[in-house]
C-alpha cells in the first residue's frame, strides 16, 4: 500500500450499504466536509438525523451500476459478499478507488484509523492486519499530540504564509519557519505573538 492523502471534499462518494458499518463511515466522512450518497434498499434509523441535517443523499434502492459509475471513491459496506466483490472488480477495472470493508485485499484503498488536531492528522494504518491496533495507537498518538495542536498549526500556517509572501531569500525562510516550531510556541500563545511581531518588524510589514 502506498500511503497519499487525497482531497475527496469535491468528488463524488459513494457508500453501498445502508447498515450501521455504513452509518460509522458516513459519520468519519462528515469530519472532512464530504457529503456521501449511500445507496441501499433500506438504511440504519441513525440516517434519518442525518438526512435531516443535509448531510447525506439516501437512494432507497438495490444498487446498480449507474449508481456508481461517477463515483470518484467506492465504499463496499452491505452483507452480501457476492455484490460487494461484484462492485469491486468492476469499479477497480473502471479506474475508481474502492474500499471493500470485509475483504480488503478485493479494494485497491483502505481507510486508516484517523485523529484530527485541526490542521495536523493523524493517520494509522497496519494494512488491515489489526484494525484494533491500529485504533490504539491512534489513540496513544492522539493523546501525546493535543488540542494544543490546533491553535499551534494555526500559528505555524500563519507564519508559513506570511514567509512566502515577505522573505524573499530561502535561507531567510528557512531560518525563519525552523524557529517558528520551537517547543515553546506550542505552550505559550503570547511568545506566538511576539514571535510574528518580530518576524514582521524584520521584514517592514505589519501584522
Amino acid at each position: 500500500m502506498f500511503p497519499i492523502m487525497v482531497d475527496v471534499s469535491s468528488e463524488k462518494v459513494v457508500i453501498v450499504g445502508g447498515g450501521v458499518i455504513a452509518y460509522h463511515k458516513v459519520e468519519n466522512l462528515l469530519r472532512f466536509n464530504i457529503t456521501p450518497h449511500v445507496v441501499s434498499p433500506e438504511f440504519h434509523p441513525s440516517f434519518d438525523k442525518l438526512v435531516a441535517e443535509g448531510k447525506v443523499v439516501l437512494h432507497e434502492k438495490e444498487a446498480e451500476w449507474t449508481d456508481v459509475e461517477d463515483a470518484f471513491l467506492l465504499m463496499l459496506v452491505t452483507n452480501d459478499e457476492v455484490v460487494n466483490d461484484r462492485f469491486a472488480a468492476q469499479a477497480k477495472a473502471a479506474g475508481k478507488l474502492v474500499v471493500h470493508a470485509s475483504n480488503p485485499a478485493l479494494g485497491n484503498a483502505q481507510i486508516p484509523a484517523v485523529a484530527l488536531r485541526g490542521k495536523l492528522i493523524l493517520s494509522v494504518s497496519t494494512s488491515g492486519a489489526s484494525p484494533t491496533l491500529a485504533k490504539q495507537i491512534r489513540n496513544d498518538l492522539a493523546e501525546a499530540y493535543d488540542e494544543r495542536y490546533e491553535a499551534y498549526l494555526d500559528f505555524l500556517y500563519e507564519i508559513r504564509q506570511f514567509v512566502k509572501e515577505h522573505v524573499e531569500h530561502r535561507a531567510d525562510r528557512q531560518k525563519w519557519l525552523k524557529k517558528a516550531v520551537e517547543p515553546i510556541y506550542l505552550d505559550q500563545p503570547e511568545e506566538r505573538e511576539r514571535f510574528f511581531q518580530e518576524l514582521a518588524e524584520e521584514f517592514q510589514t505589519v501584522k
